[in-house]
C-alpha cells in the first residue's frame, strides 16, 4: 500500500502530542498525550488492515524519508518499506507500553462557547505567542488572545470579535496548541474541555486550565 504525504504530515503532527501511536484497522488515526490532556483524531484516505504500534514516530518518519515514493507491506511484527531495489524493515512495538485513547473516544459533555478561527488567524496567534513568550491562549467575552496570565502587564496579542460576546474567561496552555494549521470550529465546554474541529478532517480535544470562569 501507499501512504500519502498528507497522512505522513498528520503523523508528524501527532508525534508532537505523543511520540508513540497505536494504529487500528480502518481510516482513523488517534493519539493522546501521556497525561491525557490533548487528544487528536484524523480521518485519512488510507484504510489500514491491521493493528500495529510505533514506539518512536519521529524515527519511523525518518526511515520513510529515505524513500521518494515507497510501498508499505505489513505483517504481524513489522512493516517493510520498499522502492525499487531498496528495502527497509521496521519492527512494531508492544502496544501495552503506549498510552492509548479510550475505546469509545472523547466527546464534550456540553457546549457553552463557540468560536471560529481561520488558518490565518491561528497562524497569527501561534506566531504572536512565540514572539511574546506567551504561555496562555484565552477565550474571553468574544475575543481570543495570547498572553502570560501570571504577569498582569504581560505583552499580549488579541483578535477581537471572533465569537458572540458573553461573560467567560477560559484558557488553554499555549504548549498544548499542537494543531495542524487549518480553519477551525471551536466548541468549549466550561467544565474543562475544548474541541477544535478542523476543516481538513483533523480534530483535537484540549483540556482547559482549571482557573477559568463562565457565567450563563
Amino acid at each position: 500500500m501507499k501512504i500519502s504525504k498528507k497522512t505522513l504530515a498528520v503523523l508528524k503532527n501527532f508525534s508532537g502530542i505523543n511520540q508513540s501511536i497505536v494504529i487500528t484497522p480502518g481510516s482513523k488515526l488517534q493519539t493522546i498525550s501521556n497525561v491525557k490532556d490533548v487528544f487528536g483524531l484524523a480521518t485519512v484516505e488510507e484504510n489500514f488492515e491491521q493493528k500495529f504500534a510505533i514506539y518512536d514516530l519521529n524515527e519511523f518518519l525518518g526511515v520513510i524519508s529515505l524513500f521518494e515514493d515507497p510501498d508499505f507491506s505489513f505483517d504481524a511484527s513489522s512493516v517493510t518499506v520498499t522502492e525499487g531495489n531498496i528495502e527497509q524493515r521496521y519492527f512494531f512495538a508492544d502496544e501495552s507500553v503506549i498510552t492509548q485513547p479510550p475505546e469509545k473516544g472523547i466527546s464534550l459533555p456540553s457546549v457553552e462557547v463557540t468560536f471560529n478561527l481561520t488558518k490565518e488567524q491561528l497562524q497569527s496567534l501561534v506566531k504572536a505567542a512565540a514572539i511574546n513568550n506567551s504561555t496562555d491562549l484565552t477565550f474571553t467575552n468574544g475575543n481570543v488572545k495570547v498572553h502570560d496570565k501570571t504577569v498582569p502587564n504581560s505583552n499580549n496579542f488579541t483578535i477581537e470579535d471572533v465569537s458572540d460576546s458573553g461573560e467567560y474567561n477560559l484558557s488553554i496552555s499555549v504548549e498544548k496548541m499542537k494543531l495542524v494549521i487549518d480553519d477551525y470550529n471551536i466548541e468549549i465546554c466550561s467544565k474543562g474541555l475544548a474541541r477544535f474541529e478542523g476543516a481538513q478532517g483533523v480534530d483535537y480535544y484540549i483540556a482547559l486550565q482549571p482557573d477559568g470562569s463562565y457565567n450563563a
